[in-house]
């Protein structure tokens, strides 16, 4: 399992090293837009399969609600998709700058954070937004979402890998670890640097 974890903590670094215009991001986000509207039968397959598997472990209803996708809530994740297309860049914003008395001018800009590690609990349309705030903000991001949403995770992580690559982006600027297992969030949390 650190094995496994290490790996994607690497393939995060590595998709960071290409630094990604404002303009590719825009498309980028808008093209998982797009595609959320296209595959929305598939999406929703995948989350019957989720509402069944909480059923049958007798979930309550509410936490079953936070968990449902349907096609309102699906536009609503789309449309929030295109929300954060439309955001100012934070990426190389001068924040401050001023000049020393020996002419030396200095400035402090904005830079992405690097990699972040997300964990999140049964709420699918968390990894649509985190996804793409992170990928708008620069950063790589990990995530890890509630086991009881696995399948609808797993395919919208999988739609927004497909608009990076549509767009010749490094996929691994966004991992959706679709594990079960406890143990990863230990990882996550304690054993990557």
């Amino acid at each position: 399992m650190n094995k496994f974890m290490h790996l994607i903590g690497t393939r995060a670094r590595k998709a960071l090293e290409k630094k990604i215009d404002s303009k590719i991001k825009n498309k980028v986000l808008n093209d998982y837009a797009l595609l959320l509207y296209r595959k929305k039968k598939l999406i929703l397959i995948e989350n019957k399969k989720d509402i069944k598997f909480a059923k049958n472990k007798k979930i309550k209803e509410n936490l079953i609600n936070r968990l449902r996708v349907d096609e309102v809530k699906l536009k609503s994740i789309a449309d929030s998709i295109k929300k954060i297309s439309k955001l100012k860049d934070p990426v190389d914003v001068t924040l401050e700058k001023w000049s020393r008395p020996n002419g030396l001018n200095i400035k402090r800009v904005s830079i992405p954070i690097g990699v972040i590690g997300v964990i999140y609990e049964s709420r699918p349309n968390v990894t649509a937004d985190v996804a793409g705030l992170c990928f708008k903000s620069g950063n790589a991001v990990i995530l890890k979402g509630g086991s009881d949403a696995i399948n609808s995770n797993k395919i919208l992580a999988k739609l927004f890998r497909r608009a990076l690559k549509i767009n010749k982006v490094d996929e691994n600027f966004i991992q959706f670890v679709d594990s079960k297992e406890r143990k990863i969030v230990d990882i996550m949390l304690s054993k990557m640097k």
